[in-house]
């Protein structure tokens, strides 16, 4: 995660303080929300395919 570090310092100043986030852990949200619009994306794709 060097990279993401390096934009967030560059972009925040000394970084971006996730404690001070609204969204409670907002360190691992953002992953969980990623994990959950694939999966339904998945589940979307697979009943698209299923009226063929």
């Amino acid at each position: 995660m060097g990279a993401i570090n390096d934009y967030m310092v560059g972009y925040y100043g000394e970084g971006f303080d996730m404690t001070m986030a609204p969204v409670p852990m907002a360190e691992y949200t953002w992953m969980i929300a990623i994990i959950i619009i694939a999966l339904v994306a998945l589940w979307q794709a697979r009943t698209f395919v299923s009226q063929f």
